[in-house]
């Protein structure tokens, strides 16, 4: 067995210098990285060391020194062959380190596996739903007609949000649906929901202020699912905020959801969640699902606030990119996120 020390500036430079050396057999006994140079600890160089041995009856072979070449010249019929005697005092502690760490893993994955054998139905991600989740709790029309607004900040997709749920109320449910947008800060949001509405063939009703507001709810009576758009306000506007409380004040709004982006920093989404308490929403929508790895966030919300999710949206389209927030489906994507980690 030959037993060689390589050292280069990154780890996969030693092992490529390994396996030219000793061949892709080659047995790594150890590995670190160390410090080399540099002056009372500053300035130093990170290097790789491995520790690396191969079998010589492998037919690995050591180049002869100067001596052996002479030697080698003077027989044409006979060629040398040097092998390099192992070095005991030098592999045998590695090779035993290297069968305590295996058995380390050995006896790890073993105690793994009895945890999943003991409760296989409930993996990590499903332990952190089952613990934040309080409940689903989706649009129910329970009165004529179920008047259901949207509230957020600017930016979280609430008039696509408005548009998913509308197209699937109508077209897939068959109910009956009305819409109203406040949000006459944008008119390209007004635009969007318009185009939308026309797409679907729904009414629609732009409202400027709470009496205009009051007259739209009137006009749409006779639908079973009035869905409200309002502009986005900052949170930290609480101005803005209180304009928006006027306009529901009074009137007969049966759900109020709260839309977040997945995306936003956890200390962002409870400071949004906590200014808008003053507009008492009783349901949460979490969009933007494909565009984090990180689900931890919309749980430690729900959890704080003790509300229920309604939906999650996991993209731009219209109608399809919008699920119900139960167990399986959030359990569903906590699974992508651990599979991209």
């Amino acid at each position: 067995m030959r037993v060689k020390r390589y050292v280069a500036d990154t780890a996969q430079e030693a092992i490529a210098r390994v396996k030219k050396d000793l061949g892709k057999d080659a047995l790594i006994l150890h590995s670190r990285p160390f410090k080399e140079g540099g002056f009372m600890g500053m300035f130093s160089k990170k290097r790789y060391e491995v520790l690396a041995a191969a079998d010589s009856s492998d037919g690995i072979r050591i180049l002869p020194t100067p001596r052996d070449k002479e030697q080698t010249n003077k027989s044409d019929d006979k060629k040398v062959e040097i092998i390099t005697p192992p070095d005991k005092d030098l592999v045998l502690p590695e090779l035993e380190r290297v069968r305590k760490e295996l058995s380390e893993i050995k006896s790890a994955i073993e105690e793994v596996s009895v945890q999943v054998r003991t409760n296989p139905q409930e993996s990590l991600p499903e332990k952190e739903i089952h613990t934040t989740m309080i409940e689903s709790l989706p649009i129910r029309l329970s009165s004529h007609p179920t008047v259901v607004a949207l509230v957020g900040p600017t930016g979280v997709g609430k008039t696509t949000t408005i548009a998913k749920l509308a197209a699937n109320f109508a077209l897939f449910e068959g109910k009956s649906v009305g819409l109203i947008t406040i949000d006459t800060y944008r008119i390209a949001a007004v635009e969007q929901l318009k185009t939308y509405s026309e797409i679907i063939n729904l009414p629609i009703e732009v409202v400027y202020t709470a009496a205009e507001f009051k007259k739209a709810l009137n006009k749409l009576k006779e639908k079973e699912l009035i869905l409200v758009d309002t502009a986005g306000r900052s949170q930290k506007n609480k101005q803005q905020l209180r304009e928006l409380r006027h306009f529901f004040n009074g009137r007969p709004l049966n759900e109020t959801h709260l839309v977040l982006s997945a995306n936003t920093k956890l200390e962002d989404l409870i400071e949004t969640a906590e200014s808008f308490r003053e507009i008492n929403f009783n349901r949460l929508i979490f969009t933007k699902l494909d565009e984090t790895n990180n689900l931890s966030n919309i749980f430690s919300v729900a959890n704080r606030l003790k509300i229920p999710m309604s939906y999650v949206t996991i993209g731009q389209n219209v109608p399809e990119d919008i699920e119900v927030a139960t167990f399986e489906v959030l359990k569903r994507y906590a699974g992508k996120e651990c599979i991209n980690a």
